[in-house]
């Protein structure tokens, strides 16, 4: 751990359960035509960069983003499948309504629910940093593309800010880029959020 590491962290592109505002969860659900075309959006902007690897969970919607993206930038694609979404049980294929209208705390951090399946948030924001400090400490001196979920990189972000960004806080919207830093004493750096300005163009 004596070398820094970069990450550029992706959310994976839109598909229709998002644009339903559906929870996805552990859903295996693929991209839609505007997450396909969001894709190789935020691939042509990552090609004008330099990487040495990419990272991506297994589930399809960010499996097929980060593969367009790898594609683009020239480097080895990588499955982690620490880095999937939250799985969130009997909620998954419910919308945010039909779920708001159950528990309206739901949505809250620290909301926990005895359902079979639902996994926890401190269990998510554990599994999503010991991911990619696993993914860190392979890598050093290196800049690695991570192509994960809204709510593993919030999870993430809450993690190493001790809840003043990430999860409540930060909006990460499809294809949105997402930077950390991790110094050469294993502390961690935020250099930015949630950037979509691919997408505005």
């Amino acid at each position: 751990m004596n070398q820094p590491v970069q990450f550029t962290l992706v959310r994976h592109g839109e598909t229709i359960w998002n644009r339903e505002m559906r929870l996805q969860g552990s859903k295996d659900i693929p991209l839609s035509e505007t997450g396909l075309a969001q894709a190789e959006r935020v691939a042509a902007r990552l090609s004008r960069e330099t990487f040495h690897v990419l990272y991506t969970s297994r589930l399809l919607r960010a499996h097929k983003t980060g593969e367009t993206i790898a594609a683009a930038v020239g480097v080895p694609h990588h499955v982690q499948d620490d880095l999937r979404e939250r799985h969130f049980g009997e909620f998954e294929g419910c919308t945010r309504q039909e779920i708001l209208d159950r528990y309206p705390d739901f949505w809250t951090t620290g909301f926990s629910h005895d359902a079979p399946g639902v996994e926890s948030f401190e269990a998510l924001s554990a599994r999503a940093y010991r991911a990619i400090n696993l993914i860190a400490d392979q890598h050093p001196g290196e800049h690695v593309v991570l192509v994960s979920h809204g709510g593993t990189i919030n999870a993430f972000l809450h993690a190493i800010t001790d809840g003043r960004l990430g999860s409540g806080i930060s909006k990460l919207g499809n294809t949105s880029i997402t930077r950390v830093l991790r110094d050469a004493d294993g502390s961690w750096q935020v250099l930015e959020i949630g950037c979509t300005a691919h997408l505005e163009s």
